[in-house]
């Protein structure tokens, strides 16, 4: 192929290619066009996204401001709340203080209107400001009356004896500035004149400052008190139950004495004859009439200068100042006198006295009170023996006129007791003892109630507990005079049983005194023998056949023996069966 031909496709080629490449420059424009359309819509779109954008960004500017305003705003409602906070609390402290301080005050005015004493406060003029019921009562004032009076008006006082006006207790605390009570025996004269005693005391009133405003006065009616205290000065120098002096005034009154003035001085000194026995059988009321009937005639006797006292259970004393030997044994004769017209229960009243004088003051009053003793206790040998003799015949009248049972009772077992006491053939004078063993062995039953000892039916377990103690009163009673001592034990042990579970101490067998034992076994037998207010009378029969079968267990076995072969086989022994 030749050039030209060469040539000629080259140039064909190029323009194959310049087309084509005309196309893709074409296509390249189109598409950059259509980019730039694009390109120009996205513009468009950018703009108005950043006018957008602009608008937001002012939004948000005015936004922030906003909130930066509402910041600033918020700070400063929240300082205001602070500030508010801060006077809520303050306000509710001042309302604390306020509700606290109104009910301090109305406790205060409570508690000075509810306690026992008067109270009424000034201020430092000495003018009512306060004063509660109690001081109303007692001054007689009403305090609407008296509200921004002086105190001096209505608080007026005065001493006791000399009824002298006292002077202004609060205008004395109100010029020291101290506590002040007021003098002894002071008196308060209220509003209607009545005067009472009184105890108070003034203090000044102090701010917290140390200012002094006022004083209050705090008093109390003390005429109970002042009672009491003068009970108490009596009760400490005399006897309660007699009224007259007791040791402790009769001994310092005869120191007091017991000077060359008062001599000569004589001194007598008195024992009531049986007041223990009386008490034992009657009691101790009828042990204390007795006493206060001593103590009437002692003073009927004494002058107004003759100190006279009792010092004892039973004892009495009596000073009698420039008084010789002859003065006192007419007193003693005065006295023995009166009390022989006492009437006591149908018993006269016995009193064993004895004197002494002391004529020179070198003598010492001891041994004289040591004489007086001395010759009271030679007296009383003889006459209490006498009285106690007495009284046992008085208890043992009493006993069988309150309880006529009782002296049926006492007359067959000591009917049966002797009788047992010949047949075991006792001596003479113990088959009289136990005729008056017989006797007497129920004496004690004078301190048991007569509801007691008249009752129908069976006692309750109580009354049968007052019942057992019967034994040990007679014991008390009989031993209390020599020639009824030896029968005083076998009062005592004749409710013991053999086999030791008697009363009242328990005692078995041969323990017990023979003749204890054998009034058990005539005391059965009689109370079984005659009739009671629980039962009807037990035939002899059963009665020997309820001896029996106690025999070794309540009774003595050999004795039991001895008795039944009496009754049985002896002479027909006479005993009442009501």
């Amino acid at each position: 192929m030749n050039e030209e031909a060469k040539s000629l496709i080259q140039i064909e080629k190029l323009k194959y290619e310049i087309i084509n490449l005309n196309r893709k420059i074409l296509l390249r424009n189109k598409k950059m066009e259509k980019q730039a359309a694009e390109l120009l819509v996205a513009n468009k779109e950018l703009a108005f996204q950043n006018e957008e954008k602009g608008k937001r960004a002012a939004e948000f500017s005015i936004a922030n401001k906003e909130l930066i305003f509402q910041t600033d705003e918020k700070a400063d409602i929240e300082a205001e709340l602070v500030i508010a906070d801060k006077e809520l609390i303050l306000q509710a402290k001042i309302i604390e203080i306020q509700k606290a301080y109104y009910i301090e005050k109305q406790l205060l005015k409570a508690t000075l209107e509810s306690i026992g004493d008067a109270v009424i406060s000034c201020d430092n003029n000495a003018n009512i400001i306060f004063l509660n019921r109690i001081a109303e009562l007692l001054t007689g004032w009403d305090k609407n009356e008296v509200v921004g009076k002086p105190i001096e008006e209505i608080f007026n006082i005065a001493n006791e004896s000399t009824k002298q006006k006292s002077e202004n207790i609060i205008k004395k605390v109100l010029l020291s500035g101290k506590i002040t009570e007021l003098a002894d025996y002071t008196i308060l004269i209220n509003k209607d004149g009545i005067e009472m005693p009184i105890e108070d005391s003034a203090a000044p009133i102090y701010q917290e400052n140390g200012e002094m405003v006022g004083a209050v006065l705090v008093f109390r009616d003390v005429t109970d008190k002042r009672r009491s205290l003068r009970n108490i000065e009596y009760l400490s120098y005399h006897d309660g139950l007699t009224g007259l002096y007791n040791r402790r005034f009769y001994e310092e009154e005869l120191k007091r004495m017991d000077n060359q003035r008062n001599l000569p001085l004589s001194l007598i000194m008195g024992d009531i004859n049986g007041l223990k026995l009386i008490n034992d059988s009657f009691g101790h009321e009828v042990g204390d009439e007795l006493l206060k009937k001593t103590a009437n005639v002692i003073s009927k006797v004494c002058q107004s200068n003759d100190v006279y006292a009792r010092i004892g259970g039973d004892e009495f004393i009596i000073i009698l100042p420039n008084s010789n030997a002859d003065d006192a044994a007419k007193v003693i004769e005065r006295i023995q006198c009166y009390l022989k017209m006492e009437d006591f229960q149908g018993l006269e009243v016995s009193v064993s006295l004895g004197c002494e004088t002391k004529t020179d003051i070198e003598q010492d009053i001891n041994n004289i009170y040591k004489n007086t003793e001395d010759h009271l206790n030679r007296h009383k040998v003889y006459e209490s023996s006498s009285m106690r003799k007495k009284t046992i015949d008085l208890i043992t009248n009493t006993l069988y006129a309150k309880n006529g049972r009782e002296l049926i009772h006492s007359k067959n077992v000591s009917i049966l007791a002797e009788a047992l006491a010949k047949k075991m053939e006792f001596s003479e004078d113990d088959v009289n003892m136990m005729r008056l063993v017989g006797l007497m062995h129920d004496i004690g039953k004078i301190g048991i109630p007569d509801t007691i000892l008249n009752k129908e039916g069976k006692l309750t377990m109580e009354e049968y507990d007052k019942i057992k103690k019967h034994p040990e009163i007679g014991y008390r009673i009989l031993s209390s005079v020599n020639e009824f001592s030896a029968m005083s034990e076998c009062a005592l042990e004749h409710h013991e049983r053999w086999d030791g579970t008697g009363y009242p101490q328990g005692l078995r067998g041969k323990e017990i005194k023979i003749e204890a034992r054998m009034i058990a076994i005539c005391d059965a037998f009689d109370a079984m023998a005659t009739l009671r207010t629980y039962r009807d009378v037990v035939s002899q029969k059963d009665t020997i056949k309820e001896i029996k079968r106690c025999a070794g267990s309540q009774f003595d076995p050999d004795i039991v023996e001895v008795f039944i072969d009496m009754i049985i086989n002896g002479e027909k022994i006479q005993i009442s069966s009501n």
